[in-house]
């Protein structure tokens, strides 16, 4: 064995118990710490080093329908590398010298060549799967969730959520919070000719004792698995999630949709083939069985949107209460409410139970750790295709529940 084998053996030995495997928040891969790749220092014009276009990002970048990224400094794999030329911090290898004696610390992910963010390897990457048919309304939730987490969540909670880069944070911007948010303009359900990029958000607390964490928010097309091109993003982003959420249009019910329809006097022609059974199979049966898995043990939420529509029920007696919780607001403040959760979970279930119980039973049998919840991501019905007026309802609670699940922030009874 050589010299630089027996001295990576012994630093592999000391890595600590923090460390953690990085799964990238652009393809959802997962890989050792040690398996990064750098991009070269920029700005320097030496041999082999020359600023080029990265053929293997501008691959991934070309999925979403978002253009070359340009030329940039070359990707660096340690591989190429002899062993003293590698950094590791608390076991983690952070950084590398190249042949002209540059260190950078810019390591990226090597199988998209996307940018890590500095605590990949040191804490926990997040993966939340946003799931669902076609006309769930995926975008608008998550553009509200996300809205509603930057702007209301922290005042109730010691937590704060800025997006990973400048550049996300524009796109989160101008391409969905501004054209729903302050114009009004309902968005287009993600279709699978232009996926939609994942959405990367960085959770910092004000308890120093937690690590900050990054997560991913991925909206997936429902019709988009028959796309071959997607289909290991798919599995990938499946396999490391987190946590799902799991939107359910009541519309795509035939035992309420159409009672629904005329009672809001919707003019629009429902369309079965995208049953909430259909997709849990299709998104999620699929890749969790066939990914070596059986149960999940993810936490789930199944979320029934659109319960603005729902309100036409409440006066039949069939389905809902008058008194029915799933209309009213309620905030979660410094903790996770489990008293509010059970109420909102029990009555939520029984409702889809009621509508659908083969699709309750499949979930049942799929995810081990389920949470049932109702939103209206935008509290109001939509007028001739505009938002007239925004005042989400429980958008957040699902997601508080899974970072409850996943240990962040802290439940009580009271």
């Amino acid at each position: 064995m050589g010299f630089f084998k027996r001295k990576k053996n012994s630093i592999e030995k000391k890595r600590l118990d923090t460390t953690h495997e990085i799964v990238c928040l652009y393809c959802f891969r997962d890989f050792a710490h040690d398996r990064v790749m750098f991009r070269a220092l920029a700005g320097l014009d030496a041999d082999g080093y020359e600023a080029r276009c990265d053929v293997v990002l501008d691959e991934y970048r070309d999925r979403f329908g978002m253009g070359s990224a340009g030329e940039l400094p070359v990707a660096l794999d340690p591989d190429e590398f002899n062993e003293v030329s590698k950094s590791y911090f608390r076991g983690v290898l952070s950084s590398l010298t190249d042949d002209y004696g540059n260190v950078t610390t810019q390591r990226i992910c090597p199988f998209c060549h996307n940018s890590l963010p500095q605590s990949a390897g040191f804490a926990p990457s997040t993966v939340i799967s946003v799931v669902g048919a076609s006309q769930a309304g995926k975008s608008v939730y998550l553009t509200s969730l996300i809205h509603t987490l930057k702007t209301i969540t922290p005042r109730n909670f010691p937590v704060f959520c800025t997006p990973i880069n400048n550049e996300m944070g524009r796109r989160f911007k101008f391409e969905y919070e501004d054209p729903l948010i302050e114009h009004g303009m309902l968005l287009d359900p993600t279709q699978k000719e232009k996926q939609q990029e994942p959405f990367i958000f960085t959770f910092s607390f004000a308890d120093e004792s937690k690590p900050e964490i990054n997560i991913a928010f991925f909206d997936v097309a429902g019709e988009g698995l028959v796309d071959t091109n997607y289909m290991d993003i798919y599995a990938a982003h499946i396999r490391n999630s987190g946590g799902i959420l799991f939107l359910v249009d009541p519309l795509q019910f035939r035992a309420v949709g159409r009672k629904i329809r005329l009672k809001n006097a919707l003019d629009l022609e429902l369309d079965y083939s995208d049953e909430p059974a259909e997709v849990l199979s299709g998104l999620v049966e699929d890749y969790i069985y066939k990914q070596g898995g059986g149960v999940s043990d993810a936490p789930a939420a199944v979320v029934l949107t659109k319960t603005d529509l729902l309100e036409a029920l409440q006066n039949d007696g069939e389905y809902l209460s008058e008194n029915s919780r799933i209309f009213t607001n309620f905030t979660h403040r410094q903790f996770f409410n489990l008293r509010e959760f059970n109420e909102i979970n029990d009555e939520t279930e029984a409702f889809i139970s009621e509508i659908d119980p083969n699709f309750r039973n499949a979930l049942k049998r799929r995810f081990a750790n389920l949470g049932f919840f109702a939103v209206s991501a935008l509290g109001t019905r939509p007028e001739s295709g505009r938002v007239v007026s925004f005042s989400p309802v429980r958008v957040d609670e699902p997601f508080l529940w899974i970072l409850h699940k996943l240990g962040y922030i802290d439940g009580n009874e009271n």
